[in-house]
């Protein structure tokens, strides 16, 4: 399935035993083209061949391998990371922090920092045109793993072949009450769709499946 506004560019990793699925999103809005979560393994010419960018996020902790990459590509783009990205990458000029910086395309591409998990600060995000919701390990859909490991070990996350929150990335959750008012500031979003970073995009009933997939683990309402 396709979106307006919307691209994908799929690569994988190669993690212990399994190939990991990666998914960047490149969006673009009235006066801007952002660039989700680049993928370490995006190489020059893919980087390029997106066009112009205007913005480029790492929408977690754990998504910053790419950015280093992208920014020297893209070296006119703004900067945004999770608190305490700035840390992390110190060498690199970050324009904003999401949830703390205002975020200047609210009215099109909606944002939700997840709180509680000072490990990970992942940011959701919600392309307003297309009603997709944009996620990086909030959950997993590999339906197809690659792999002689991949059985295992995403049947120990509880993500094997289906849509699900991974228990080890729940196990990132310091504080479970400002985890949930997140879930619930995104069940009050209008999607249709979600585009995990990892896996296929869970098309129509994506608002009602994530929900379940959280409310399995007892995250959701």
């Amino acid at each position: 399935m396709t979106f307006d506004h919307l691209k994908f560019l799929e690569v994988e990793i190669q993690m212990p035993l399994m190939k990991l699925p990666v998914r960047t999103s490149l969006i673009e809005l009235e006066r801007a083209r952002v660039l989700l979560s680049p993928a370490s393994t995006l190489t020059e010419a893919k980087l390029r061949d997106a066009g112009e960018v205007t913005d480029i996020i790492a929408p977690s902790l754990l998504h910053t391998a790419g950015m280093k990459s992208a920014a020297a590509v893209h070296p006119r783009a703004r900067l945004w990371g999770p608190v305490g990205i700035r840390e992390k990458l110190p060498a690199l000029s970050w324009h904003g922090i999401l949830g703390v910086d205002a975020w200047p395309y609210e009215g099109e591409l909606r944002h939700v920092a997840l709180g509680g998990m000072p490990g990970f600060n992942e940011s959701v995000f919600l392309h307003e045109r297309s009603r997709v919701l944009l996620v990086s390990d909030l959950v997993f859909n590999i339906e197809e793993p690659r792999g002689i490991g991949a059985w295992l070990i995403l049947s120990l996350f509880g993500t094997y072949r289906r849509l699900g929150a991974s228990r080890l990335f729940l196990r990132a959750v310091k504080d479970r009450a400002a985890f949930l008012e997140s879930i619930q500031r995104i069940a009050a979003l209008d999607f249709a769709h979600v585009a995990p970073a990892h896996g296929g995009v869970v098309s129509n009933e994506g608002k009602a499946k994530l929900l379940a997939a959280l409310r399995e683990r007892g995250y959701a309402t």
